[in-house]
This record gives C-alpha cells, structure tokens and sequence, in this order.
C-alpha cells in the first residue's frame, strides 16, 4: 500500500512539475526556406531600418508589443500587460516572470531599460534614434516591472514598439562591440540564429523555451539571400525556396501553372515615390521638386511597367493608419508642360542635370519603375544619370548623404509603415533626422513636435492630415504609387500572408501529408 501511495505521490509531482516550455509544445521538425531577395543588413535590432530588418529581427528577438494580423492596435507580447500613467506620460509595463534570453539572462524589467535606452548614447552608431526620442527615461520599479517615462503623452507609441525596441540581454550586449553585435546576436524570440554566412544564407533553429505556447511551428528557418527575381522565382519553383513575395506580375502566370505552388494577392501598405536626398541645388527650390513630380506619369507606371500589380496613389500614408484621407487627391497629375513652365520660373528653362539611384530587386521591378521615370525627367529636360544599386549599395548611398557637402541627387523607394505609427512613418520620411528623409524643413518638424504630445486620437488623426496636406504643398516628395503584395508559397507551407511586408514566420507551419 505503502508502495503504491508512494509511486501515485511521484505521479502526480511529474504532472505538476513545470516543464520546459518547448516540452508542451509540439514543434515539427523540418525546414521552410524563405527569401526577401537581398539578405539582411544586421542582426543588430537597434542600429538600422529597413522592412526586413523589421521582419528578420522579430524572428530572434521579442518586442514588447505586437500588432496582430488586419489590427491596428497593438496587444502585449514580451510584456504581459501594460498601463498608462500620468495622462499618458507614462507607461508601466510588467513582463512575463520566468522568461529568459537564449543565454540565461532573464527578460525583465533591466533588460526593458538597456534596450529601449540603448540608442540613446550618443556614441552608439544607429538610425533609429529619431524613434526613441520622446523616451525621458525608463525606471527599474521591480525585478519585473518596467516603467518609461516619456517627455509627453504618444498615442502612437505602443505601435512603435510593436515592430521596434527589440529586447536584449544587457550583460551580453554591453560588452560586446557593436560589429559583433551585428553578427552575433541574442534574443528570447520564437527562433535563435544559428549561423550565417554572408552571400549564401542565415539558418535559424527554434527556441524551444519561448514564452509563447504555440509558436513557433516548425524546428528550422532558412532565410536565402537571392536579389535577382528571376532566380528568385526559378527557386520557389523548383521547391529550393518556400516563400517569396514581392513578385512583379510578368511572372504569375508561370507560378500559378506550378501544381506545387500557390499565388496570394493582397493590397500592400507599401507606397512609392520619389525623393530629394538631400534637398539642395536645384531641388531646393519648390517649384523644381513640383516640376519633377508634374513629370512623372503615374499612370502609366502602374499599366504598363507594373502591369497593374498595385494603384495610382495620393498621399504618403496608407489606408489602415492616421492621417488617411481616402478623398485627398495628389496634386501634381502628369503635365509634361506644367513641369516646363515651373523649371524655368526656378530658373532653369532648358533643365538640369542630376543623379538618381534606386534598387534593383529589392520592390516589384524596381529597376525598370525607375528607368520610367528617368525618361520621363529627360523628357522635360531633367538629365538624370541613373544607377541601379543591390540593396545594401542602396542603403549606404541613401544613409550617407547626411554628411554635410553631400552631392543632392533623386531617389525612388517604396516605404510601408507596416507598424501602423502614422508619426514614425511620416517623421522617417519628412523631418530633418528622419531614417529615410532627404526632406529638411524646420516648420515640418515643429509639426510633428505638436503631433508626438496629442494623446487623444481624433486630434491625432486631424493633425496628421495637416502634416500631409503640408507634405503634398511643399513637394516633400513624389507619390507615384501603391503596390500589391504578391507571395509564392510552395503548398506544403500553411501560411496566411499579412499585408504589412512582414512574414511572421513563427505562426507558418508544415502540411501533414
């Protein structure tokens, strides 16, 4: 009897002993592949800003929130909960007891304090400063409980840091130099890099002690490194990649023949256009940035060099986030002679010349969009000299040209605003410091210092109407057009796409066959 009740106490004790959370859950071995064309910059989450970076990071590491899949507010996600406090100055976070980065460390309220204050040191190298610039201070109240004080009320601030301020394990990476931060990186997200050879791939494996009880699905992630659509393409057939997206439509019908593979269509968040960086020269002059976007025809663009894989579009902010005016109409149509007539009222009656970069197999034809454009500056008299650069060339040409005595030149890009944080997409395009900003204009930026202090959301929603009206006024830059969101996801994938260019890989499982 003895032995009996003996083996029944040992029974139960297993059951309710906590286990391992990877024990509970049942992840699938194998690998998905995937590829966004060119490879990620860093696996520094705090250093850069690019929309894979804003996916790739999500994979290593947790944010504190996270916007769910068609929603525009954002739920708890590293954090357990969260409060405001002190009129929305203040917001208290309390993490998830128990939780703990890949190499130990415990993602408490510490790890809160370094990571959202780690770009504010002024030697630390990073674009995203702008971001965390209402950040006062963030205070350790208790071992899990984390508040951060802000030097006003930010009504979009917890969308922003549901795509940034990814956690990191402060002993770790306060002691490590930042180019090894940008290769060696630590996280407590759904998956942990496992190595990563520059050129030919990242291999990600499952964290099996994340926090969250479902995810991730599958044991292995492969992220490959294929900037030429084309191959890009030939590999998602050929059942080397699993999921691509971004796919310019001359190459649907060839996929969608494929037994193996499905297409999926949505409307993206992401819009292009074409930008002054840095405004000088000739672009300094309104009337020219006005002429140049007289000059181009967006129509034209969206028929016959994207084959109507998107739309025209009016304004620098998307349908699901503040400040969309669904009646607001972009007022520089196409009027090759209205574009003359502008350039010699500047001064300049037979023209200028000027250098244009764009990428080249990052966005849907992207290079062939800018050499549209390019024809179309020439002719009004604008001779530009294009180059189409790999991403990363992209990347440091554009980020470069906020040395003093940069040469002014026109770019064209596409930004998403994927978080759904009107004042973070529209200050990373149209303020002096912004990320992605060759637009300087301090009245601009005194609009956005009233906006960042506006709590309440229908006066948030009519000031960011006047930051775009303002925009369009003041020939910021070009909106040229919307595009669609088109995956290729080879069948034995289960993945429902979003519409914001991020690939939450953790929620794709694997078929049973």
């Amino acid at each position: 009897m003895k032995g009996r009740t003996w083996i029944l106490g040992l029974a139960v004790l297993l059951l309710l002993w906590p286990q391992p959370a990877g024990a509970e859950k049942k992840i699938k071995e194998g690998t998905i592949t995937l590829s966004f064309g060119p490879e990620p910059e860093t696996m520094d989450p705090h250093t850069q800003s690019s929309a894979i970076l804003v996916t790739v990071h999500r994979y290593v590491f947790d944010t504190l929130m996270h916007r769910p899949r068609g929603e525009k507010l954002p739920v708890p996600w590293a954090a357990k909960s969260y409060k405001t406090l002190d009129g929305g100055r203040t917001i208290e976070f309390h993490m998830r007891e128990g939780v703990t980065f890949t190499n130990g460390e415990d993602v408490d309220a510490e790890a809160v304090q370094f990571s959202l204050m780690r770009t504010h040191d002024p030697k630390f190298k990073t674009v995203q400063r702008p971001t965390f610039r209402n950040i006062a201070r963030v205070d350790v109240v208790s071992k899990w409980v984390a508040r951060v004080h802000m030097n006003g009320p930010d009504g979009g601030f917890l969308n922003t840091l549901a795509a940034w301020g990814h956690l990191v394990p402060p002993k770790y990476y306060s002691k490590i130099s930042q180019e090894d931060a940008a290769i060696k990186p630590i996280g407590s997200g759904p998956y942990k890099m496992v190595s990563w050879r520059k050129g030919v791939g990242m291999t990600l494996e499952a964290n099996l002690n994340h926090w969250h009880p479902e995810y991730p699905k599958v044991k292995g992630v492969r992220i490959a490194p294929i900037p030429e659509m084309g191959t890009r393409v030939a590999a998602l057939l050929k059942g080397e990649v699993d999921i691509i997206r971004d796919i310019p439509a001359q190459y649907v019908p060839q996929i969608r023949a494929n037994p193996n593979v499905d297409v999926h269509i949505d409307r993206n968040v992401r819009i292009f256009q074409v930008g002054f960086d840095p405004m000088g020269g000739p672009t300094l002059d309104r009337r020219v940035r006005r002429a140049v976007c007289h000059a181009v025809d967006r129509k034209t663009i969206v028929k016959d060099v994207v084959q109507g894989m998107g739309e025209v579009f009016d304004q620098p902010t998307h349908q699901w986030t503040e400040g969309y005016d669904p009646n607001r109409k972009w007022p520089y149509e196409y009027d090759p002679q209205m574009s003359k007539k502008l350039l010699a009222e500047a001064g300049y009656p037979d023209g200028f010349s000027i250098g244009f970069i764009s990428s080249v197999g990052r966005y849907p034809m992207d290079k062939e969009v800018a050499e549209a454009v390019a024809g179309m500056l020439g002719n009004v008299g604008i001779k530009v000299k294009h180059e189409s650069l790999a991403w990363q060339t992209f990347v440091n040409r554009f980020q470069g040209q906020k040395k003093p005595g940069a040469k002014p030149y026109l770019y064209y890009y596409g930004y998403g605003n994927g978080n759904g944080d009107s004042n973070e997409a529209l200050g990373a395009m149209a303020t002096c410091e912004g990320k992605w900003s060759g637009y300087c204009n301090p009245a601009m930026d005194a609009l956005f210092d009233v906006v960042i202090g506006v709590w309440d959301m229908g006066e948030r929603e009519r000031v960011f109407r006047l930051i775009v009206k303002a925009m369009a006024k003041d020939a910021s830059q070009c909106i040229v057009w919307q595009a669609n969101d088109v995956y290729g996801i080879n069948k034995r994938v289960a993945y429902k796409i979003r519409n914001d260019d991020k690939i939450d890989i953790w929620e794709a499982d694997l078929k049973t066959r």
